[in-house]
């Protein structure tokens, strides 16, 4: 069981290195920090960066050893495990456009779960096992849910 949230201070911000993009940035920005508050440090400045397939691909090849491309990187870049963490995040548009296309949902939110997965795994949350992608889908959609609803 997870300890109570702790209150987010971080800066964040979405930059784009690919043109015509057209996410909703706020949005984006409220769900990462709701995700945030799982970040027991605190967070810091955390980008999200948003490529396409080739550069997302020569990331996962330079960085997991793996060709292919791949939907979110997420880089812990603090310098001092007792500072809160700072981070950049890859979000692949591309990989984004076809994951929203096969789960019915519009581009806008699959880029934001994308940006929460990201932040969750910053958190130190993990994905290789059935249970774990359970518990971080499930931590994605209250992160979701609750910036629907103004919370």
């Amino acid at each position: 069981m997870l300890d109570a949230p702790r209150r987010v201070r971080g800066a964040f911000d979405v930059h784009s290195l690919i043109g015509g993009v057209r996410v909703r940035r706020e949005f984006l920005l409220a769900c990462a920090r709701h995700a945030a508050r799982h970040i027991r440090r605190g967070a810091g400045e955390i980008n999200f960066i948003l490529v396409g397939d080739k550069d997302m691909s020569r990331l996962h090849k330079k960085y997991l050893g793996s060709a292919r491309t791949t939907d979110v990187l997420a880089f812990d870049l603090t310098d001092n495990r007792r500072n809160p963490i700072d981070g950049d995040i890859y979000i692949c548009v591309d990989q984004a456009r076809r994951q929203a296309r096969a789960y019915g949902v519009p581009l806008y939110e699959e880029t934001a779960r994308l940006a929460v997965h990201g932040v969750l795994h910053l958190a130190g949350f993990r994905d290789d096992t059935e249970a774990q992608r359970a518990r971080m889908h499930d931590l994605e959609d209250r992160s979701l849910d609750a910036v629907r609803r103004g919370l």
